[in-house]
């Protein structure tokens, strides 16, 4: 019992450090997030619908930080907290959605890892579509998996509000619903894409006067030295694009979301609530799935010049959910299972730190010329995100240092079960060796 109450406290202090670390996070203006709020301006401002491709699906709920920040004459700063005010929030909502299904040992390192272990602190810097889409999503596959009732309807209202903001993630959604289908043996859950791709195609109409518009008719990329490089809409070779995206040194998934490469871990006999995790982790996974496929013929399917695989957050989700229940029994796992386990937690705590302290600094120099040498931070190991920082050095601030510090935190509490089982292990190991050594044959030269 005092064990678990120790636990528990150790928990709870880990996310309370997290969740401040997320709030206190720098603000990333620019890039495409700044077209989002030039669109949210101009609406606001001026009561008119431009014809840009970017939803305005999210950024619309972000009007009251528009007009505090109008009143205190900085509407973009107050805007750009819109994101990080989204995960806090719908991280809360999951400690609720999930907890029934949870054990109370995985549900802080669950919360733990989206904090530390995850995508998620780059993301929160910056105004960009991912953070809404994944919260909502993410949240309303939950409901739907283990609630029933008006609870579900909302999970089938987040879902589809959460897929209009990324219109490409359809197809990811249209995975999920199948799953659903599948398990439960009930065909109203296709009613959760088609809503969605009803708030696209009212959006696409409203906006641009076409239901099948989506924006993107005259996008392209930059003529680069690479083969398929200029071409528009999904030229990109099938093959190519998923290889890239799930093993490129600056933007695959194997790099960013380890966890998501794991085998799903018994936990005991099956029952209800185990059931559920399950479903819950297969519905993520499908989306997951489907933005991959979708993502692989995307001309841009890197995310553009920006840090790591944007457009592929979600894969946070199960690979956060994989790496808690491993790391909450490390106990009842094999030595190399434990080894592999704390190799992909050190990986994914880097990845979060590396987003929020390093920021991809000295990648601009490979964006000059019209990103003529952008392709070298997608598959050059020195030249990219997460391996740039040891090449190319930021000077730190103390800020910087305190997040460093934060990071280390969560590491340690994530990873400290399993260090302290391949520990004893390894001293169980020695010890039997020696007493072989020692009561075993005589050594003879």
């Amino acid at each position: 019992m005092r064990a678990s109450f120790i636990h528990r406290s150790v928990g709870s202090v880990v996310v309370l450090v997290g969740a401040w670390i997320s709030a206190v996070a720098p603000i990333g203006i620019g890039s495409d997030g700044l077209v989002r709020f030039e669109t949210l301006d101009t609406l606001l401002r001026h009561e008119t619908l431009d014809r840009g491709r970017y939803s305005l699906v999210g950024p619309v709920l972000a009007t009251p930080l528009w007009y505090l920040g109008e009143a205190l004459g900085a509407p973009a700063e107050t805007v750009w907290m819109f994101n990080r005010i989204v995960f806090l929030a719908g991280g809360g909502g999951l400690w609720f959605v999930l907890r029934p299904i949870l054990s109370p040992r995985e549900r802080p390192r669950f919360a733990a890892l989206l904090l530390f272990g995850s995508m998620f602190p780059w993301h929160v810097m910056g105004f960009f579509a991912e953070v809404f889409h994944v919260v909502c999503v993410g949240a309303g596959l939950a409901l739907l998996a283990t609630r029933r009732g008006w609870r579900a309807w909302l999970g089938a209202a987040l879902c589809a509000v959460g897929t209009a903001n990324v219109p490409a993630s359809a197809v990811g959604l249209g995975s999920a619903a199948c799953v659903l289908v599948w398990y439960e043996r009930r065909l109203r859950y296709f009613a959760v894409p088609a809503l969605a791709a009803a708030l696209i195609v009212l959006e696409n109409y409203l906006r641009r006067g076409d239901p099948l518009d989506g924006g993107y008719v005259t996008e392209a990329g930059n003529r680069t030295v690479l083969p398929y490089s200029g071409l528009p809409d999904f030229s990109y070779p099938f093959f190519f694009g998923l290889l890239s995206i799930l093993f490129s040194f600056g933007k695959g998934l194997v790099f960013f979301a380890p966890g998501l490469f794991a085998r799903y871990p018994e936990e005991g006999p099956r029952g209800a609530q185990e059931d559920r995790a399950r479903l819950v982790y297969r519905t993520w996974v499908a989306v997951v799935l489907g933005l991959v496929l979708v993502y692989s013929r995307w001309w841009a399917w890197y995310g553009g010049a920006v840090w790591g695989p944007r457009f592929f957050l979600f894969a946070a989700l199960p690979a956060s959910l994989v790496l808690a229940r491993w790391t909450a029994r490390a106990e009842t796992r094999s030595t190399w299972a434990n080894v592999f386990v704390l190799l992909a937690v050190a990986l994914s705590c880097w990845v979060g730190v590396n987003g929020i302290v390093f920021q991809g600094y000295g990648m601009e120099r490979y964006w000059a010329n019209e990103f003529e040498f952008e392709y070298l931070t997608w598959y050059v190991p020195e030249c990219s995100a997460l391996w740039l920082p040891f090449v190319v050095h930021k000077a730190l601030v103390w800020q910087d240092y305190a997040r460093l510090a934060a990071f280390a935190l969560g590491f340690m509490y994530l990873a400290g079960p399993v260090v302290r089982v391949l520990a004893l292990r390894a001293c169980e190991g020695c010890v039997r060796v020696w007493r072989s050594a020692l009561l075993g044959p005589r050594w003879r030269v």
